[in-house]
């Protein structure tokens, strides 16, 4: 077993040690005010714990993959219709300020924000730590009031933004620009978590100097700021303290998550206490297992367990993504991508009869004569490079109403606790080396430096050239183009909950949506930049005049 700390307090939970009674009455050290135990050493670690919590309620959560994954070029809509949350991927005329993941990301962000500004603005007060410590906790909070905001200023635009502690309530909120929140907030508080944090952590999990590096080369990459973007991505590149693992595919081994190229991921854990209550929102596990598989225990020769998971089947893969990978060079698409399903119920397919460890299903991305798929002893799915969701064969990806298709294999958890365990364990890896080398050559590429960039990219595609293939897999200044890094990136970075930012960021969110993903194309707009402000945050401020809806959103 992994052994690693989960940063989680139940500060988060007390907000401030205003409510959770029951705890209070049974622990007397819990009835000092947030005003002394703050001033304390151990009171101000434990509020830098709790600054953590409102990771777990994003990263690997489904309210982010919605918002971040689907709706994108690379995935659409699975199985289930009306049920499956479609108004999200479809940018839908029902995609409102009421829905419901707009309104979890943004109070989840605001929690954490609240909570590092408490542990910024009362660390200079706490007596008995060096300044050293005092810097070290201050950066760890701002690195994570820097990433907080960051995703709200991309999902929403221009927001609430305030660097104090909220103390009581406040029913006035203004919102300011964008460019106010980068200058002023963003950008000032990873640079000085990059000048303050360490470069290795004490509690493997907690922010550090190289992670703080890399959060910034991305900010910097949005920002168009190519220069500096390359600067930080080399920082973390040269140091020397990470290195790509050698085999793509064992990124995703779950007994290899501390492996030499997590830069930064957030914690989980199969420990009942740490992950609460099991509810989706809060913070209770990694969920991404559940999402990116179809209902495999169609297949009479397979049963729902815990090395195939739970299928919730919320996103399919588009065209785009299935054709997106060169198979006779790139490792990427087997390393990312589960297309082979082993019996573990004896059954009769196709009048042969399958025991448990033959195959029940193939997946392959080509043709097949519909002989030899009715010949096979197993479920032989092809694809005919028909838009998958209008798909209506079976043995087609895309078939039986959007369920057959390759499963992304990078959140899978054979070590939940059972069947039908939704709470995982397996760490969510934020930033990792390969995004600096792809983020190194982009900005170089933008600079005009093709030579160099081609070098970045080449380490990321000579990793994942399969034996013997090294050679075909490089790339010349000559290939390098905006497009061609965004394909990059989907190689490398599928799932990984990048694909709508890049998107954003790149300016080709309406061509690559229109063009590559049809069940959003019809209504996708402009305006989609940017998703409806919660209804509940406009409702509830006194002055609505300084917060308005962001437009065309009801």
């Amino acid at each position: 077993m992994k052994k690693k700390y989960i940063v989680f307090s139940l500060l988060s939970v007390c907000t401030l040690f205003t409510s959770c009674n029951d705890i209070l009455q049974e622990n007397p050290v819990g009835l000092a005010t947030a005003e002394s135990y703050y001033a304390t050493p151990k009171g101000i670690e434990d509020g830098l714990k709790a600054t953590y919590t409102s990771l777990r309620k994003f990263y690997g959560r489904e309210p982010a993959f919605f918002l971040t994954v689907t709706g994108t070029d690379m995935y659409t809509n699975g199985f289930g219709g009306a049920t499956n949350n479609p108004d999200y991927n479809n940018y839908s005329p029902n995609f409102l300020g009421s829905s419901a993941y707009v309104k979890t990301i943004w109070d989840t962000f605001y929690v954490g924000i609240n909570q590092a500004n408490a542990v910024i603005g009362r660390a200079p007060k706490v007596a008995g730590i060096s300044e050293s410590e005092r810097n070290r906790i201050m950066g760890e909070a701002r690195f994570l009031r820097a990433l907080y905001y960051f995703h709200l200023v991309q999902q929403f635009g221009d927001i609430h933004f305030t660097l104090e502690e909220t103390q009581g309530v406040e029913t006035e909120a203004k919102r300011t620009p964008v460019a106010t929140v980068y200058q002023q907030g963003i950008l000032p508080d990873l640079q000085f978590a990059v000048a303050n944090l360490p470069a290795k952590a004490q509690n493997y999990g907690r922010a550090t100097k190289h992670a703080a590096e890399g959060l910034l080369a991305r900010v910097q990459l949005t920002l168009g700021n190519w220069a500096e973007a390359e600067k930080m991505a080399a920082a973390v590149i040269n140091s020397n303290d990470f290195s790509l693992v050698k085999n793509y595919a064992d990124l995703w081994d779950i007994n290899k998550e501390l492996n030499t190229e997590v830069i930064w991921s957030v914690q989980y854990t199969d420990n009942p206490l740490t992950n609460g209550t099991g509810n989706p929102d809060d913070g209770s596990g990694n969920w991404g297992h559940l999402y990116f598989q179809f209902d495999y225990t169609l297949n009479p020769a397979l049963t729902r367990d815990i090395v195939n998971g739970r299928p919730f089947q919320r996103f399919m893969p588009t065209n785009y993504t299935l054709n997106l990978f060169d198979l006779s060079k790139d490792s990427r698409f087997d390393g990312s991508f589960k297309t082979v399903w082993i019996a573990n119920t004896k059954a009769t397919i196709n009048g042969k009869t399958v025991v448990p460890g033959d195959t029940a299903i193939k997946i392959v991305l080509h043709p097949v004569p519909d002989a030899v798929q009715k010949a096979a002893p197993y479920w032989l799915i092809d694809y005919n490079n028909k838009w998958v969701a209008s798909v209506t064969d079976p043995l087609e990806i895309g078939g039986s109403s959007r369920r057959q298709f390759p499963t992304l294999k990078k959140y899978l958890d054979p070590l939940r606790t059972s069947v039908n365990a939704e709470d995982g364990r397996r760490d969510f890896m934020v930033l990792r080396l390969a995004e600096m080398y792809l983020i190194a050559g982009e900005a170089a590429f933008r600079q005009g430096n093709l030579t160099k960039a081609a070098e970045y990219v080449n380490v990321v595609r000579t990793r994942a050239a399969l034996p013997g293939k090294v050679a075909e897999m490089q790339i010349t200044a000559a290939d390098l183009s905006e497009d061609f890094f965004l394909d990059e990136r989907g190689r490398e970075l599928a799932g990984e909950m990048h694909r709508w930012y890049d998107l954003k960021r790149s300016g080709k969110f309406l061509e690559r949506i229109k063009k590559y993903n049809l069940d959003a194309a019809v209504n996708v707009k402009e305006m989609h930049l940017v998703r409806p402000i919660p209804q509940t945050q406009i409702d509830r401020v006194t002055n609505p005049g300084d917060f308005p809806q962001n437009p065309g959103y009801l």
